[in-house]
């Protein structure tokens, strides 16, 4: 695949869409495929309450500085949020679909599901996050350099 091709692909299909795509490509996989192992309810559910707190107070944290949301027009961007949740993660709503859909790949654990995790997570970080920060970086300069440079992409 071209460079401009990969280009084309950037900000284009929303992140939740992505995600969703790995779900329903790991439960397909499932109908010929036995799971590994027994679901680890435990760790699902603690996976499910922390991508629920990572994800509102994500979305909360960019409300509350009047800026967007939306994965698709990150040019519209008016404030660089580092406070609250973006002190662990510059990206903490992606964070929280990712470990998502981890909670799912753990209720229907196959041999396919951490290839569907890397894939997704590969997808998220070069068509949206890195066209994201290259975005925020040409717009905010310095300030957004200090902040890659002091707070990881994921966790």
């Amino acid at each position: 695949m071209s460079q401009s091709a990969f280009t084309r692909l950037e900000l284009k299909i929303p992140p939740p869409v992505i995600v969703a795509f790995g779900g329903l490509l790991n439960w397909f996989v499932t109908r010929w495929a036995n799971d590994l192992f027994s679901p680890p309810w435990l760790v699902i559910g603690a996976l499910i309450l922390v991508s629920g707190a990572f994800g509102v107070a994500g979305v909360l944290g960019c409300i509350r500085c009047k800026t967007t949301v939306h994965p698709w027009s990150p040019d519209e961007t008016t404030v660089l949020v580092t406070q609250g949740v973006f002190r662990l993660s510059r990206n903490p709503m992606y964070l929280a679909l990712l470990l998502l859909l981890l909670a799912y790949c753990l209720y229907q654990p196959t041999w396919v599901s951490p290839f569907i995790l890397i894939l997704v997570s590969w997808y998220l970080t070069r068509f949206q996050i890195l066209p994201e920060e290259r975005i925020l970086s040409e717009k905010f300069g310095d300030q957004y350099q200090h902040y890659a440079s002091s707070v990881r992409r994921w966790l």
